[in-house]
């Protein structure tokens, strides 16, 4: 497992009821877990202990009063990690004995966690307020219903040459719509 840490102060300090309640940490995991200033990259593979050791730091931070659960965002990949993520903090902080409120701890993809961030400064932005993040089946399905309006009809038997059916045409347009701009 690798981890890094800011250049903030590193606080070694860990709860005393952390250490009762999870004295199986490696010294890998107990070093991130102590680094409680600032954001936390781990990198490790499949089954070293990478969520454990994000409960576990998060609750060391919360034990010890050094962020609230509104000033905590934990993101990761996949809507199955965000959902254990979560079940696993609401165990490990009844373990502690820790009683106060998490609704306002962020826990989701980093997706998700980011088009709520979407919707809620909406407002701030250019974005309608009928602004919505499409995702792969949707976008399809938004251009098959404006599929003449957005591709254009089709000639004959052909969409837009190349492409021999709408839905073909369909996924060449999103790709050139996907597309990201590199730089120059």
């Amino acid at each position: 497992m690798r981890w890094g840490r800011n250049r903030g102060t590193l606080s070694v300090a860990v709860a005393s009821s952390i250490i009762q309640r999870f004295p199986d940490l490696n010294s890998e995991q107990r070093a991130a877990v102590e680094q409680t200033e600032g954001p936390l990259l781990i990198i490790a593979g499949p089954g070293s202990g990478k969520t454990l050791t994000l409960v576990v730091r998060t609750v060391n931070i919360l034990l010890q009063a050094l962020a609230r659960p509104r000033e905590i965002m934990l993101c990761t990949y996949t809507e199955k990690a965000a959902g254990e993520l979560k079940d696993r903090l609401a165990e490990a902080v009844r373990t502690v004995g820790y009683t106060e409120d998490l609704s306002d701890l962020v826990v989701g993809t980093i997706h998700g966690v980011c088009n709520e961030f979407i919707q809620e400064f909406r407002h701030h932005t250019y974005l309608s307020n009928n602004y919505e993040v499409l995702d792969d089946l949707t976008q399809r399905l938004f251009l098959f219903d404006r599929f003449d309006s957005v591709i254009g009809t089709a000639e004959g038997d052909q969409y837009l040459g190349p492409w021999s059916t709408k839905w073909t045409a369909i996924d060449g347009a999103l790709r050139y719509f996907n597309a990201t701009r590199k730089a120059r």
